[in-house]
């Protein structure tokens, strides 16, 4: 499990655990997913194992228009390229093997995104495309590819995008709308996930015998999927707007 240092890391390897499951718990000082050097030597550590879990990523907000390079090119080099570096070291093994199972972390971003979510919906977009690739690609050799993709989930990792959100308000041409979002993030608490229910989503994701591409985790989740799937373009354009609050408090 890559970083299994937060709380829903800490949340799967207690529901791995419970099931009976050897579990190798990684975070960046034992697999820093940035690094080739540190991934090969985390597989010599390691081998090949059943699963790998790729949960690792960060999420920093902010205007597109506005977003600095380093901000941009950090999530991609964790979110993106950390997972297919991941997969690279142990993938071929477990193809060579003949069986095996990559759970990669997307979010309800990965399908569609929203207001200052732009970077970070990209690098989930990229990890949607390429479990989608990878499935197809794998499975001949034994090797299933599963996504999920769970709504808000209730871990500092909400606390580190909003403290990004401030940060890009900053002398910003959307400071208001940017400050208002922040000033009504209370709704996000009436649809937060809790870390284990993620969990166990994930632990069924990897140890059910014949597994579904997509694990959706969360009202939320679906009904904003279905939103963007189902209603013309301009109306859900409005709502998403409306619901979070990209418009100056009055």
């Amino acid at each position: 499990i890559t970083g299994a240092n937060g709380g829903l890391g800490r949340a799967l390897v207690a529901r791995f655990e419970r099931a009976g499951w050897q579990v190798h718990a990684t975070d960046r000082s034992t697999l820093d997913v940035t690094s080739e050097a540190s991934v090969s030597a985390a597989k010599a550590r390691l081998g090949v194992p059943d699963v790998v879990i790729n949960i690792g990523g960060v999420g920093l907000l902010g205007t597109v228009a506005e977003l600095p390079d380093e901000v941009l090119c950090q999530q991609l080099d964790i979110n993106v390229r950390g997972l297919a570096r991941v997969t690279r070291a142990f993938a071929p093994e477990m193809c060579r093997r003949g069986h095996g199972r990559i759970v990669n972390v997307s979010s309800l971003v990965g399908v569609f995104t929203l207001p200052w979510f732009g970077a970070y919906a990209a690098t989930k977009h990229a990890v949607e495309a390429l479990s989608d690739a990878m499935r197809l690609e794998l499975r001949p050799h034994g090797v299933e590819v599963v996504v999920v993709e769970p709504s808000v989930v209730g871990t500092g990792f909400v606390d580190t995008a909003v403290a990004s959100l401030a940060r890009a308000a900053e002398g910003s041409l959307w400071k208001a709308e940017l400050l208002a979002t922040i000033a009504r993030r209370e709704w996000a608490n009436l649809v937060l996930l809790t870390p284990e229910r993620v969990a166990e989503a994930i632990f069924r994701a990897a140890s059910v015998s014949r597994p579904a591409a997509r694990y959706r985790v969360g009202l939320l989740a679906s009904w904003l999927i279905r939103l963007a799937g189902l209603a013309p373009r301009r109306l859900s354009d409005f709502l998403l707007r409306a619901l979070f609050s990209p418009e100056p408090l009055s």
